[in-house]
């Protein structure tokens, strides 16, 4: 009978560790897929501007980073699309930012630990791109 006692009482200090580690590789897995949805989200929108005529390379930059991020991660409703450097003639830069918000699985901790961020997230990315010109 004691030895059955012995083991409810290990099962009730490695389990709670157990379940913290697991929501914690959680949550690194969703900000590692988040930085790199946001990286080739970003990268598209800058590439697709670079190559458009007319002056339409912002907006086409905006369209096709806001585009990409939401296909690449769906977790984000709104993804937040800023073009740092609009580029517009042939050899300027094209600089488009991409911030998503991965959600935080360890956010209901957050009142045991304080040091844990509450909500989502933010996860952003940059790409520059040369404007062609022909």
């Amino acid at each position: 009978m004691r030895r059955r006692g012995d083991v409810f009482v290990e099962t009730a200090f490695t389990l709670p560790v157990i379940l913290l580690v697991t929501a914690g590789l959680i949550q690194a897995g969703l900000l590692a897929y988040a930085a790199n949805a946001s990286s080739q989200a970003a990268r598209h929108g800058a590439r697709m501007a670079s190559v458009a005529q007319g002056g339409l390379g912002p907006v086409v930059a905006a369209a096709e980073a806001y585009q990409t991020a939401r296909q690449l991660f769906p977790m984000d409703a709104s993804p937040l699309v800023e073009l740092l450097a609009p580029g517009g003639t042939p050899g300027t830069e094209i600089t488009v930012r991409v911030t998503l918000r991965a959600p935080n699985v360890l956010s209901p901790l957050a009142t045991l630990f304080p040091v844990l961020p509450r909500g989502p997230i933010p996860v952003s990315a940059s790409a520059t791109f040369r404007q062609e010109g022909w």
